[in-house]
């Protein structure tokens, strides 16, 4: 019995000294009665400096006071599981540990004692502390930044927001974090169609879109205008696991854009006045004719005649044509809400020079369109764009004070730079044989408030609108001039791409 009993104990301490995690046993009155090899590692104690020791004059314990879990298994019996203490190791240096404690029984069930596992978190508390001091740091490097910046996981709630997200949105990060951003923070009549894109995006079923604007909520219910920018978020296994996007808010810049360009239109119209009203003046004037023939003719009782229904006719033409004039001037004048959508740039060149083609042949102006049949579509706003090109028709006009010649041309030009990509674009030459533009003043075209007209025939804002709404339609525009020579303005705007819409 005892070769049996001395074979137990030392397969039993062959088990304990292989323990990767610290063991020591005490008896019941907290003696220590065993001690293993990572024990002795983590502590800096020999096993023969601790044997039946008390266990809290070697450990030394933060927990051995007041809150002693060993002592409280002693008596009731209970298991510990993971709880954290400090303890002292031989040369006095605090050890932070997990442990773990549980009784030891007799076959009885009687408890003779106590078992203590406990593993250096020392590493793990370092790892920890480095990962923290990290993860401040870019949270410094967020809150700094003048932008929005908002993470959301695959199920859309929100994972990270940074402090000008709270600023903009109006509610502290603890009020954000975890809400899910389509049913807080979108608007009721864009939710559905954002959050289907969304999910779409987190099944990989579409691409990300690098840059796009949408209107969010903020506390108190009003809308703002934020522009995104975004990528999406993977694990190392290159899975989606959500997105981060950076925002700003371009609310105030939306109104003020809207402010100059209903400004500018006003002043286009203005500039448009005299014209139209000469030109309406034309056939008002025939009309007046025609019916005063017409009375005669009916006390005369000379009405039933095949001419009378020629000038009926021609009554009736001109008539619709004064009113073709002035709708459409109406239509330019109007104030809109930008709306982008499939557009045919031959219809708003068609309609722009509706307005002003009678206008430009009375400077003796001759004006030539060659515009290519059946071009793609892009995406765009009817309004803008046609405001874009009226300003650039009025400034070539104004640039032939004694008449020439305007040429409107279109046509697709293939795999052009826009930006940062390179696309199909649909491409609008307007040219003029005019005075020209000196190379130091090419530069500077678009800058608001640059002019080179005498004082009161401008103030300088017709082309930088030009410019802010092509850049809004994700285009460009290029200027070709030499003085007295004329000047080309060639506009670029990309194609409308069906799979991506």
């Amino acid at each position: 019995m005892k070769i049996k009993d001395e074979v137990t104990k030392e397969f039993l301490d062959n088990i304990l000294a292989s323990m990767h995690g610290g063991l020591f046993t005490i008896d019941k009155d907290a003696r220590i009665t065993s001690f293993n090899r990572a024990a002795e590692k983590i502590t800096g104690f020999k096993k023969e400096e601790v044997l039946n020791k008390k266990c809290y004059t070697v450990l030394r314990s933060n927990l051995c006071k007041d809150k002693c879990r060993l002592k409280r298994t002693l008596e009731t019996g209970e298991s510990m599981f993971n709880y954290e203490a400090i303890i002292l190791n031989k040369s006095g240096e605090q050890i932070p540990v997990n442990v773990t404690t549980s009784a030891l029984r007799t076959d009885n069930n009687e408890i003779i004692g106590a078992l203590e596992i406990f593993r250096d978190l020392t590493e793990r508390k370092r790892l920890w502390e480095r990962l923290r001091e990290e993860r401040d740091k870019a949270q410094q490097y967020l809150n700094v930044a003048r932008v929005m910046i908002v993470a959301l996981n695959l199920e859309g709630r929100v994972t990270l927001i940074n402090k000008m997200g709270c600023e903009v949105l109006g509610y502290k990060e603890e009020e954000i974090i975890g809400k899910n951003w389509f049913d807080f923070c979108i608007p009721a009549k864009t939710r559905h169609k954002v959050r289907e894109v969304f999910l779409k995006l987190m099944a990989g079923e579409v691409k990300v879109v690098e840059y796009y604007e949408n209107p969010i909520l903020i506390r108190g219910g009003e809308e703002r205008t934020i522009t995104w920018h975004n990528t999406i978020i993977r694990d190392k296994e290159d899975r989606i696991i959500g997105t981060l996007s950076s925002g700003e808010d371009i609310t105030e810049r939306k109104r003020t854009e809207a402010e100059l360009l209903r400004s500018e239109k006003l002043a286009s119209v203005g500039q448009l006045a005299a014209g139209v009203a000469h030109e309406v003046n034309n056939p008002l004037a025939g009309i007046l004719v025609y019916i005063k023939l017409l009375l005669k003719k009916y006390e005369q009782n000379k009405l039933q005649t095949e001419q009378t229904k020629e000038q009926l006719k021609k009554i009736a033409r001109e008539t619709e044509r004064c009113s073709r004039i002035i709708k459409n001037l109406l239509d330019f004048s109007r104030q809109t809400e930008v709306t982008l959508r499939p557009v045919d740039i031959s219809k708003v060149i068609e309609a722009t020079l509706s307005i002003v083609g009678h206008q430009i042949s009375l400077k003796n102006i001759r004006l030539e369109k060659k515009l290519t049949r059946y071009l793609p579509l892009i995406q765009g706003d009817f309004d803008q764009i046609q405001q874009a090109l009226m300003n650039i028709v009025l400034n070539a006009a104004q640039a032939m004070p004694n008449g020439g010649d305007l040429v409107v041309t279109t046509s697709v030009a293939k795999r052009i730079k826009i930006g940062d990509s390179i696309k199909d674009a649909i491409r609008i030459d307007i040219s003029d044989t005019g005075v020209g533009i000196p190379k130091e003043n090419l530069k500077k075209l678009f800058t608001p408030f640059f002019t080179t007209k005498e004082t009161g025939k401008g103030v300088g804002l017709g082309l930088s609108v030009v410019h802010g709404i092509i850049e809004r339609h994700h285009g460009k525009i290029e200027i070709e001039s030499n003085p007295g020579a004329g000047t080309t303005f060639s506009i670029y705007l990309g194609i409308k791409d069906d799979e991506k819409d």
